[in-house]
């Protein structure tokens, strides 16, 4: 009898090619998974793979060129991510000529206004958000992606109706709460299923935080910020690939020697915290039901098989994609697949 599978894609800004050459090679050489979950740009690229498996077309990716290219993140920096986002430059000169607001302090004025929240304006068409959200509700695949909210502090979770027939009826993850002072004790919210993916929810779940936050769509942004990978509900399946675009560690030859290593090391561990608090939840489900506490039939052991980055990305590869990041995820895939024993 065949496994159950279902992938677990995990977005980040530059590494987005790893989740890309991973379903390349698992869309020629594996079934069609029963649910598969993304965060941040894995929603894009998982939107491209459901129309072509091999993705030989994807708009979600635009290569920038080798990783040696040492002006390809400072192209990035000031003049944007082509088709992605823009430098915020006419949003920076309107805000430098709004006076000073009531409530604003001198100090508050200056910062708002010489280093702003918001850097870059998202560039995006509707359109982009719109078909990806008909290729989701179309498909045959469960699809599901989160977004955060970040006055509560609680994120939402999008599905289509594949995903919903095989989702847990309660999920573990909080819905997105009113606002309120946080100052007030406020009871736990419910636990709720998924949401209807429609554009706007795309649309959220692709806000960055270097765009502000004064305009997020339903007020919600990108998930990742706060749940990097959707894991922990998927014990229904026998099978987990967990798709990770960062090492597992750094290079234990060469530490973090400058400022920018640590700056590296510093983004590699937020990612990497809410990782392994997902990973660490299915193996504590492994765990209690091998121990005999889990005997709720709802719940099996679940094979969770990791497919990370050989190596860590490097300060000056976020947010530029690279060929060589997809290549050498395709060749990890596969000998992850070799060693399952798919056929090649």
């Amino acid at each position: 009898m065949a496994k159950s599978v279902a992938f677990a894609l995990a977005g980040l800004g530059g590494f987005n090619a790893h989740g890309a050459g991973f379903l390349a090679a698992a869309g020629q050489r594996l079934p069609d998974p029963g649910l598969v979950t993304a965060t941040s740009g894995q929603i894009l690229v998982l939107a491209d793979w459901l129309e072509d498996r091999e993705l030989k077309k994807t708009k979600a990716l635009l290569f920038e060129g080798p990783s040696s290219d040492p002006f390809a993140q400072l192209r990035t920096l000031v003049f944007g991510h082509r088709g992605v986002f823009e430098p915020a430059y006419r949003q920076a000169v309107a805000r430098g000529w709004t006076p000073l607001g009531a409530g604003e302090t001198p100090a508050e004025f200056l910062a708002d206004r010489l280093w702003p929240a918001q850097l870059y304006a998202p560039t995006r068409t509707e359109e982009t958000f719109r078909e990806a959200a008909e290729s989701f509700n179309r498909s045959s695949i469960g699809v599901v992606f989160n977004a955060y909210d970040f006055r509560t502090g609680f994120g939402a979770l999008y599905g289509n109706d594949a995903a919903r027939a095989l989702w847990p009826e309660a999920s573990k993850v909080e819905d997105v709460a009113p606002s309120q002072d946080p100052r007030i004790r406020r009871p736990p919210p419910a636990k709720v299923g998924l949401r209807p993916i429609d554009a706007e929810a795309v649309k959220a779940a692709l806000w960055l935080s270097l765009y502000g936050f004064d305009s997020l769509p339903r007020g919600q942004m990108d998930g990742a910020y706060h749940r990097s990978c959707i894991v922990s509900e998927l014990y229904g399946f026998d099978r987990v690939f967990a798709v990770r675009p960062l090492a597992f560690g750094w290079n234990e030859t060469d530490p973090p020697r400058n400022w920018f290593d640590v700056q590296d090391w510093q983004t590699e561990m937020w990612f990497s915290a809410s990782y392994k608090a997902e990973i660490a939840g299915m193996s504590r489900i492994n765990d209690l039901i091998a121990a005999g506490a889990l005997i709720d039939p709802r719940f099996k052991p679940v094979e969770l098989v990791e497919v990370a980055a050989p190596t860590p990305g490097g300060y000056f590869s976020y947010f530029v994609e690279q060929e060589q990041v997809f290549e050498d995820a395709t060749e990890v895939a596969n000998a992850c697949f070799d060693r399952l024993g798919y056929p090649a």
